[in-house]
């Protein structure tokens, strides 16, 4: 199946309190059931969670100015759909019953497109049958779940006219599937496995097997290169490969889907930036983007600070970074860039006009770049780069009266040329100069420098 790796770690990193914090994260149930703590929450969070739904209603303004649908699907709490199995000591408080519907809300009044599974989950006829919906011994969804939720999003597009129209001119590709004759052992136990010392035993649960194959070749054109795929999901470990979602949104939709999912420690907000990085996108973007997150995860906005501190970023920066990244146009800023002749640019015969290519590169070489006025917020560098071993390069921002920064990020260092978009945001006044390090290398090269301005409404 097409897919990008972008990171998966299944173990969460973060940190909260409950009924186990002195222990663990998981919480014992009735009828062997368990559940994972950091689904609790409250009013408090609130601010949290109106600040992760304003990012997602700005993002997707930009998106659809840019050509992309975007249809948001949240992971509704697994506590509030099976609560008649949690302890009798937690109860769902009117907060936790009601706060998809308020989330779906906001999200609805901003016209971003929600695919609701939680109505669709909490009504359905079979969620207490021999197949739930989420896993027992697990926080994500079983193969069950993960299927409604595939046509629940199909249902979804089907209703909006557009999206419909959208989806329908998308080249099909038929995916067949076949239910296994015998249960098996689920690898899915996460939840099992963060029980403290002493806590009882649960076996393995036992599911059907479920295979979605492709009935013929992917669709190559005459290079025998794959043909870009118009539509992709990209979410947490609720969308990697293993819990069938993909594969089930490839038999619901009967169109091919790239996959891209990250692990908790790293969030939705990482994930879908690592995306819109990518070659995938950059050479052609989706007609439809799936963007899969988990509710509980809605009060965790990027700056959320119990992150992994490698993956927490501050909120306006992480909006001034994706949105420079679908931006299918340069519109051109005041600034004017210039790079200027001095490390990499005052070796003979490497600088031509604001094109820089370099031979192999040290730890300390620099290409330095100055602007006749200070970047401003909205302002962003477009290029194309190549390097050649490196995967991050590390760029600083300098000026007159201005606090110097430095900021890295990744780069596929393939010895490839690449779309390079980069915002180099100040805490106060913008930077004049920039400097970008691109390590130990090769080869590095700098071409086709541009510096874009996003849209005035994007902040507002």
């Amino acid at each position: 199946m097409n897919k990008i790796s972008v990171y998966f770690v299944m173990a969460s990193a973060l940190t909260c309190h409950s009924l186990w914090a002195q222990q663990g994260t998981t919480i014992i149930g009735k009828n062997d059931w368990l559940f994972y703590q950091y689904e609790m929450t409250d009013p408090s969070y609130s601010n949290l969670e109106n600040t992760s739904l304003d990012l997602i209603a700005k993002f997707n303004r930009q998106l659809r100015a840019n050509g992309i649908n975007l249809v948001v699907t949240l992971v509704p709490l697994k506590m509030r759909v099976y609560s008649e199995h949690l302890p009798d000591s937690i109860k769902l408080s009117e907060y936790m019953i009601g706060s998809y519907a308020r989330m779906s809300g906001v999200l609805a009044s901003a016209q971003v497109h929600l695919a609701d599974l939680n109505t669709v989950f909490l009504a359905s006829q079979s969620r207490n049958s021999d197949a739930p919906f989420f896993f027992r011994l697990d926080s994500h969804w079983a193969p069950a779940g993960a299927m409604l939720a595939a046509e629940t999003i199909k249902s979804s597009i089907d209703a909006n006219s557009e999206l419909k129209k959208t989806l329908n001119a998308l080249p099909v590709e038929k995916f067949n599937i076949i239910y296994g004759k015998r249960k098996r052992p689920s690898k899915g136990r996460d939840l099992a496995e963060q029980l403290p010392t002493g806590s009882p035993n649960f076996a393995a649960e036992m599911v059907t097997p479920v295979n979605i194959s492709r009935a013929q070749p992917p669709k190559e054109d005459l290079l025998g290169n794959r043909l870009p795929v118009g539509i992709t999901l990209v979410g947490s470990s609720y969308s990697h490969e293993w819990t069938g979602f993909p594969d089930a949104l490839r038999y619901v939709l009967q169109r091919d889907v790239l996959g891209v999912s990250v692990g908790a420690d790293r969030g939705s907000w990482v994930g879908m930036e690592s995306y819109l990085r990518d070659d995938s996108f950059q050479t052609k973007a989706p007609e439809i983007l799936l963007w899969e997150l988990p509710e509980r995860d809605m009060k965790a906005p990027p700056d959320y600070k119990f992150r992994d501190a490698r993956y927490v970023t501050n909120n306006t920066e992480w909006l001034l970074r994706v949105s420079a990244l679908v931006q299918a146009k340069c519109e051109i800023a005041e600034p004017q860039a210039r790079v200027v002749a001095t490390g990499l640019g005052s070796k003979s015969g490497q600088l031509k006009g604001n094109d820089l290519v370099a031979g192999p590169t040290v730890d300390g070489d620099f290409v330095e770049i100055s602007f006749d006025k200070p970047l401003e917020k909205l302002d962003y560098l477009s290029a194309r780069l190549t390097l050649d071993g490196p995967k991050l390069v590390t760029l600083e921002g300098s000026g007159a009266g201005v606090a110097s920064r430095q900021l890295v990020y990744p780069v596929a260092g393939d010895d490839a040329s690449h779309v390079f978009k980069v915002t180099v945001p100040s805490a106060t006044k913008g930077f004049s100069k920039v400097r970008i390090f691109p390590g130990k290398s090769n080869g590095f090269a700098l071409q086709n420098l541009q510096v874009c301005r996003q849209p005035a409404e994007l902040l507002k």
